[in-house]
């Protein structure tokens, strides 16, 4: 049989992989599976690089040609300074750094350019740009005051000197209007950095408390089963001694109490566990009525010890609900990791000792 009909693995499209070349550029390398604040900064200093580098130096080797070499190798020096920012973001990606090598010579570029006019007396166009990199890259604090400092050198250079703006015979107003409208970017600029503050501070509260339910159980505040999980990996290489609890006969009290007895029961029971834990050791609800404690350090008596003592407390603990009062007891299973038992394993044997306290009697401890 041909084998011309069988389906080829297809390739990706030059297209796509064009695409992933230039993000990969415009992110100096940096990869993150989430678009944070700090792959944002380097995206937007790395563009307004790129922008700087294929404006200024046509622009540069344009003045140069007109006979303009002051304006001229300045653009150039510019144009060149950006070039080596971006590959100093590339190597170190220290993005606050790179954002003052970006931001402090374009001040003093733009200055330059209003007092000497740029290109046919056009250099004050220029700097209505400034305000929304100055507080994107620097803040609103920062970026605020340094705008002030900027502006104050704007009303110098345009009141106070003898600048271009008689020489091109342009209104006498002009100056005061520029002045005005770049106020007035200045203020927008500010409203919309604010609002992006606060929208991602916001956007960070919530993503944080999104992770925070992800490994929380929500009914009884302590670690569910991912979040156990998680931090068990993170200890893999401990020795862990493990208690598996279960609420003995829980479905009778959600018969007989009623389903909210029952979550009221769970919820005193994470409680008198997390009391009776020591500082190091960990708990979850590891699913509906079962709880798994963790021991990264101590000794297997220790251990043993410790699940008596929970299970003592719960069974002397007098549940209250709705002037009901009822007894809860719990059966446990013990069982600890070794360089020859997987924590997956440990679990499986500390279930398995649960399995066998339930059918040994309930309301006891079995540790092997």
């Amino acid at each position: 049989m041909s084998n011309s009909n069988k389906t080829k693995p297809e390739k990706p499209s030059n297209k796509i992989q064009n695409k992933s070349a230039w993000l990969k550029f415009l992110y100096v390398g940096v990869e993150n599976e989430s678009f944070s604040e700090d792959a944002r900064r380097i995206l937007i200093i790395n563009l307004f690089t790129l922008v700087g580098i294929f404006f200024t130096f046509p622009l540069g080797i344009i003045s140069l040609f007109t006979g303009k070499a002051t304006l001229g190798w300045s653009l150039v020096f510019i144009a060149i300074l950006y070039a080596a920012n971006h590959a100093f973001l590339r190597f170190f990606q220290n993005h606050s750094l790179s954002g003052s090598f970006v931001i402090y010579p374009l001040y003093a570029l733009m200055i330059y350019l209003v007092y000497t006019g740029g290109m046919n007396g056009t250099g004050h166009v220029w700097i209505f740009c400034v305000p929304a990199v100055s507080l994107f890259l620097h803040g609103m604090k920062q970026g605020l005051t340094e705008l002030g400092v900027f502006t104050v050198a704007l009303i110098v250079v345009m009141f106070f000197t003898d600048n271009y703006f008689a020489e091109f015979g342009y209104h006498e107003t002009l100056p005061s209007r520029i002045l005005f409208s770049f106020m007035v970017v200045i203020f927008l600029s500010g409203i919309y950095e604010y609002s992006m503050s606060r929208f991602n501070d916001e956007l960070k509260e919530t993503t944080g408390k999104l992770k925070l339910l992800a490994y929380i159980d929500s009914l009884t505040g302590v670690l569910n089963r991912r979040g156990m999980l998680q931090r068990l990996e993170t200890k893999e290489q401990e020795i862990i001694h493990l208690l598996l609890a279960d609420v003995d006969f829980f479905k009778r009290i959600n018969d007989q109490y009623g389903h909210d007895a029952g979550d009221y029961a769970l919820t005193k029971i994470a409680e008198i566990i997390q009391e009776s834990l020591p500082e190091h050791a960990f708990t979850a609800r590891w699913g509906g009525e079962e709880f798994l404690m963790a021991l990264p350090e101590g000794d297997v008596q220790e251990a043993n010890t410790l699940a008596e003592l929970i299970r003592k407390r719960i069974d002397g603990y007098e549940f209250s609900y709705e002037e009901q009062s009822f007894t809860v007891t719990i059966s446990v299973g013990v069982a600890s990791t070794a360089p020859s038992v997987t924590l997956r394993e440990a679990i499986t044997l500390a279930d398995s000792r649960l399995y066998l306290a339930k059918h040994s009697g309930r309301n006891q401890v079995c540790t092997g």
